[in-house]
């Protein structure tokens, strides 16, 4: 029984790992450098991811769901998306990464609007802003990302209606 839930809770994985031995077989030479780009890849994810892990459990540890539900929870109102979006916008690395800070957020209370509107403007990249506006221009970049703010915490607030089934 152990074993058919380990297969069915890893089909993904042993998936990719079959087409990946298929693929070694049909090429080799390209498998082992595909392979190889791979682990140079994740080798460079590792700091990042490592990093939201302990964030992660930083929260899940010392941050209780009352502080959570305080800050970000249904009694927090907009105070609470606009604080998220706030956080959204320092929030660095690839956004997969961060998948499990979100459910834990949630798991500990957090509204859905929070969680959606930090995603939304996690697109701002507030250290990076300088050098967008270089580019671009200050004026172009101001209003890029009031209005990126601003999409995101409406962005939350719709999706927790939707997923709330409210109307």
């Amino acid at each position: 029984m152990k074993m058919k839930n380990l297969l069915k809770s890893h089909t993904f994985e042993l998936l990719v790992a079959l087409i990946y031995i298929i693929l070694f077989l049909i090429c080799p030479g390209k498998s082992l450098l595909a392979l190889k780009r791979g682990i140079i890849l994740l080798l460079r994810m590792l700091p990042i991811f490592l990093c939201v892990v302990l964030f992660s459990s930083f929260i899940a540890i010392f941050l209780s769901p009352k502080t959570i539900q305080k800050y970000m929870g249904k009694q927090s109102g907009l105070k609470g998306v606009i604080i998220a979006a706030l956080l959204g916008t320092i929030i660095v690395g690839p956004l997969w990464v961060l998948f499990p800070l979100f459910g834990t957020l949630l798991k500990k209370g957090a509204r859905i609007s929070v969680v959606g509107a930090m995603i939304g403007t996690f697109a701002i990249k507030t250290p990076w802003i300088p050098y967008a506006a270089s580019f671009l221009g200050w004026p172009f970049i101001i209003v890029t990302t009031i209005l990126t703010f601003i999409y995101a915490v409406l962005e939350g607030l719709l999706m927790e209606k939707v997923l709330n089934g409210e109307k």
